[in-house]
């Protein structure tokens, strides 16, 4: 159980203010966490959303003044300018898009997560594996051995397999893709291309002909993403 919708950022629980003194978190350390969990949550990271999370998570820090229930979105504006390259460079960010930690941001974001825990949703809370983000990647010695049925699996718990399972994959967006392929804006077109091939090798591996369907899906719906060049080099 998790957030599926930006509404539901509304039930996000006020995480424990002591333990984020207590760590010397900055407002970006709190900034690049919420971006974080909207990234495995696969709830686009606008400007909007960032602000309601925030608020929602750490009122005393972004939340209207004698207003808990409303989100200063003028704070998390100046935070999300300093999680930037010329910043912190915590993260990259489009107004139309959203914001994507870099991984340097994500290792930030780890940390709050490992001090202060996953959030919760209406008291009940969301596990760590729920993260589209492995944040065994900012620990060194602790990688696991690699099953590939069991990462199928975990990518059927994703939102995009899930709408295709109920017919809806017309409704995804990008956001969605990246989410499966646990990639962001910012990565290589020549790097999703080949998570994508990765992900379709392991399931012909499997003979797995249901995630098959699902991929081949998928990217009719997201060819023109898929098949873009890099805009650095205009080829691969």
């Amino acid at each position: 159980m998790h957030p599926e919708s930006p509404r539901d950022l509304l039930r996000v629980d006020v995480k424990d203010e002591r333990l984020c003194r207590e760590f010397g978190f900055s407002m970006a350390h709190l900034t690049a966490y919420s971006v974080y969990w909207l990234t495995a949550w696969e709830i686009p990271s606008t400007y909007e959303n960032i602000s309601v999370l925030n608020a929602r998570l750490f009122p005393s820090k972004f939340a209207l003044a004698g207003f808990p229930e409303l989100p200063d979105a003028m704070c998390t504006n100046r935070e999300i300018l300093h999680l930037r390259p010329k910043g912190r460079g915590f993260a990259t960010s489009d107004p139309r898009k959203g914001v994507f930690l870099t991984d340097k941001g994500r290792e930030a974001a780890a940390k709050v997560l490992e001090a202060i825990g996953p959030p919760t949703l209406d008291g009940k809370a969301l596990p760590a594996e729920a993260s589209g983000i492995d944040i065994r990647r900012t620990r060194k010695g602790r990688a696991r051995t690699y099953n590939p049925a069991q990462d199928l699996e975990e990518r059927r718990s994703r939102l995009l397999f899930r709408w295709f399972k109920d017919g809806r994959l017309d409704e995804a967006d990008v956001v969605h893709l990246l989410g499966l392929l646990g990639l962001y804006d910012h990565t290589p077109p020549v790097e999703v291309r080949r998570e994508f091939k990765r992900l379709r090798d392991v399931a012909s591996g499997l003979q797995d002909q249901e995630f098959l369907n699902f991929l081949d899906g998928v990217q009719k719906k997201f060819r023109a993403y898929l098949d873009r060049q890099d805009s650095s080099h205009g080829k691969e």
